[in-house]
């Protein structure tokens, strides 16, 4: 499913070289084995962490999908966030590259390489339940204005709303799980579990969703079993 590739650096300042180096020791050592038998390609993003004392980590853009002859534009592609971070920040030393990634079978489209030259940020994503647009984050600010915040027994509830609706959104004091319900006459309501920085799963109605930097990469169904009839002898 999710798999990460890290590299270990020794408190090098980040520049767009050492990113190419490392962008190619990703394709060699990891992407090309995948690739021997049949056309596959990935869905990836790269994060760094400083080497400072917050160990801070900062992702360099958004998710892509990328087949294994793509390495020049994704290089240009990173390499180009990384030049827009840098005017950004201060320039400042890394001790780690992380790849994430997730392993798809076939070709991407021609939509997914023009993203490869898209380098701004990608705005909130949504998916449709029941016919309601729900926003792809466990962060209640991004369910429209938040109205209060409390300090409950075991978590902190935060209620938010939109234009439409009013959110419940009840976060765990650890920040792992958030237990969201629509308030008013839907009442509808799931659970959002952390899996890492990348990744969470929506267990709603029936169905649990896994999401990997806002894509939707599993879907698993709960199917209801047919009850069982006795043979007759």
């Amino acid at each position: 499913m999710i798999q990460n590739k890290t590299y270990y650096i020794k408190n090098q300042i980040f520049t767009s070289e050492l990113l190419k180096t490392y962008i190619s020791k990703f394709w060699l050592n990891v992407f090309s084995p995948l690739v021997k038998d049949e056309i596959k390609h990935l869905m990836i993003l790269c994060k760094i962490q400083y080497s400072d004392e917050s160990n801070t980590y900062k992702t360099l853009g958004p998710l892509r999908r990328v087949e294994h002859k793509d390495l020049d534009l994704f290089i240009d592609y990173l390499t180009s966030r990384l030049g827009i971070l840098i005017e950004s920040y201060e320039p400042n030393s890394v001790s780690k590259i992380i790849f994430t990634y997730v392993v798809r079978k076939g070709e991407i489209t021609t939509s997914d390489r023009v993203l490869l030259q898209d380098l701004s940020n990608k705005d909130l994503p949504f998916h449709e339940f029941n016919k309601i647009k729900l926003p792809i984050s466990m962060n209640p600010a991004d369910y429209g204005t938040l109205l209060l915040s409390n300090l409950m027994d075991g978590f902190t509830r935060f209620i938010s709303t939109t234009n439409k609706r009013i959110f419940q959104i009840d976060v765990s004091l650890d920040q792992k799980i958030n237990k969201v319900t629509i308030l008013g006459t839907s009442d509808l309501k799931w659970i959002d579990t952390k899996i890492n920085d990348s990744c969470f799963k929506r267990e709603i109605g029936k169905a649990t969703l896994y999401f990997f930097d806002g894509e939707l990469i599993l879907q698993k169904q709960q199917l209801n079993a047919k009850t069982f009839r006795k043979l007759k002898h």
